[in-house]
């Protein structure tokens, strides 16, 4: 896949694991826009209904059609593909109804290709595909996986993120012993490090299980991703030149390099183009200026000592009744039904004890 050349089938880069907090958007939405600053045409498609890649890329509203509508033949590609502040880069956002997806999608036939089919008719001038997926291993994770041509798997060094991966590279292997056998290209991408015993300790680990899946590149921990996520921006055009920044385009200009080797082998063409870095970095400082220039992202952190959004107060009445809360009802009277319910049962249990004892003992 060299440049100028549009790929008969684009790509798919699933970012998967599923365990929340390791990272996950973040690598999906930063390594969509490093792929795009390095020339590629890209697709960002949100599948997690908390949409947090969708909002990173300065869409907040509620879209009528998206990636919900998509996967469950709702709507076409062409009514779900939204432009983004970014050249190249188009996006399929998420929705809270993602959150039923799953169920949905477990009625169809054959519901672990809904993306497969969908991706199908995406535009030919797309070349690659990046998923992010939702926290979970359920069907709508499956049908990324079942898509992918290559997967990330972002984890932190630490104990209970070290476990989740070890769950994240089992069910990941059971969809390519099940439905995805091309799928061969799996990494593992170290994220939020820092200098330390146990830290380093944990990396060691990882790198002397999983050998050559790790991917040389360390997404360092730094304020300036909770700072870019906070103002609903990447880090890579926040701020460019930022350790994490410049981590996540050698991570983009490593995984291009790669899959484009592997379209070029799957077209029998030994040749494969690489990616500029340079390219890329200049582009990411154009953005970037861009995005200083019209002061996108700056809504998304509010000043200190804005008053508190309608409907919410500081002063809580005193002797609220519990009846005013909505729902509260229905919960009193169940909990008063089963306390009655546990003393009746006491009661009689200690009745029939108390016969029990009455019974004489035959000798």
């Amino acid at each position: 896949m060299t440049d100028g050349q549009v790929a008969a089938k684009p790509i798919v880069i699933t970012v998967f694991n599923q365990k929340g907090g390791v990272g996950k958007t973040t690598t999906s939405v930063n390594l969509a826009v490093c792929l795009a600053a390095l020339g590629r045409r890209v697709v960002l498609v949100d599948l997690d209904s908390q949409s947090n890649a969708t909002t990173s890329m300065s869409l907040t509203a509620p879209v009528p059609t998206g990636a919900y509508h998509l996967i469950t033949g709702r709507a076409s590609c062409s009514e779900c593909l939204k432009p983004t502040p970014y050249d190249n880069l188009r996006l399929i956002a998420g929705s809270d109804e993602l959150a039923w997806a799953d169920i949905e999608l477990a009625l169809q036939d054959d519901c672990q290709l809904a993306i497969q089919r969908a991706f199908e008719r995406l535009p030919s001038d797309v070349e690659i595909v990046v998923i992010d997926c939702p926290p979970a291993p359920g069907i709508v994770s499956v049908n990324a996986l079942v898509a992918a041509d290559a997967v990330v798997m972002p984890v932190m060094p630490s104990p209970h993120a070290l476990d989740g991966l070890h769950k994240a590279w089992w069910n990941v292997n059971r969809v390519r012993g099940h439905f995805n056998h091309d799928l061969h290209t799996v990494y593992i991408l170290l994220t939020m490090t820092e200098d330390g015993e146990m830290t380093g300790r944990l990396t060691e680990d990882i790198i002397a299980e999983f050998g050559a899946r790790v991917v040389p590149v360390l997404i360092p921990r730094d304020p300036v991703v909770i700072e870019a996520a906070a103002r609903d921006l990447p880090v890579v055009t926040m701020a460019p030149q930022s350790p994490p920044a410049r981590a996540y385009l050698r991570l983009a200009e490593l995984l291009l390099n790669r899959v484009s080797r592997m379209a070029a082998l799957a077209e029998g063409d030994e040749g494969a183009g690489s990616a500029d870095r340079d390219f890329g970095a200049d582009r990411l400082a154009e953005w970037a200026g861009a995005v200083a220039q019209s002061g996108q992202g700056r809504r998304a952190v509010p000043e200190p000592g804005d008053p508190p959004a309608p409907g919410w107060t500081e002063d809580i009445p005193a002797g609220l009744p519990l009846t005013m809360a909505p729902g509260w009802g229905w919960k009193l009277a169940v909990a008063a039904a089963l306390v009655l319910l546990g003393v009746v049962m006491g009661l009689a249990a200690g009745l029939t004890i108390h016969n029990w004892s009455l019974v004489p003992i035959p000798v």
